[in-house]
């Protein structure tokens, strides 16, 4: 007996709408800056250079946070994606994620130079907003393959990468604007 090809899931052949393919690149608008300010321009230099006791203690403590990030993610992640690709829902699991992408970057707030009691909820707090960030794409990627023909796949990548970089480098510029102009205080 020849097996026969299934016949193709009537949403796989049937065209996105277009505000679905631009929601989808704006994931990538919307996620970028946090990996350009937090992750590497703007955060992460802060916290080595003021937070922590010295840069040097301070860099190997992101990498370490790094470090735990990606191995939760390097884990987590093929399941995530089979749960991605096998269920039908993706968007709740890319809130759900993007609450812990807000939770954990809202902790970042509370660090403070010269007080090394908050260097512990800063490093749990980048870990959980990392996780966040990138399993939250996780679960953005797997839409790709309902939303473009499988020859457009690539065009579809590169264009939410583009955007993605665009909103980055948009985010780093006002973030470096603000930084730069925000007055000093009179010294007295």
């Amino acid at each position: 007996m020849i097996p026969t090809a299934s016949p193709p899931d009537e949403a796989a052949t049937r065209p996105a709408k277009r505000s679905a393919v631009v929601g989808w690149v704006l994931f990538d608008w919307a996620a970028q800056p946090y990996f350009t300010i937090i992750n590497t321009f703007v955060y992460a230099p802060f916290f080595a250079s003021a937070i922590a006791s010295n840069p040097v203690e301070g860099q190997a403590m992101w990498g370490f946070a790094t470090s735990a990030a990606g191995v939760a993610i390097a884990i987590l992640s093929p399941l995530l994606g089979a749960i991605a690709d096998a269920s039908g829902r993706r968007k709740p699991w890319i809130a759900a994620f993007g609450l812990v992408l807000i939770l954990g970057s809202a902790m970042l707030w509370f660090g403070r130079p010269g007080v090394p009691e908050t260097i512990a909820i800063v490093l749990i707090g980048f870990v959980l907003a990392t996780i966040g960030a990138e399993f939250a794409t996780v679960f953005n990627n797997s839409m790709m393959p309902s939303l473009v023909s499988p020859d457009r796949i690539g065009r579809l990548s590169g264009l939410g990468w583009a955007i993605g970089y665009v909103g980055g480098m948009t985010s780093l510029i006002l973030m470096l604007g603000f930084l730069v102009g925000s007055p000093r205080r009179a010294r007295r």
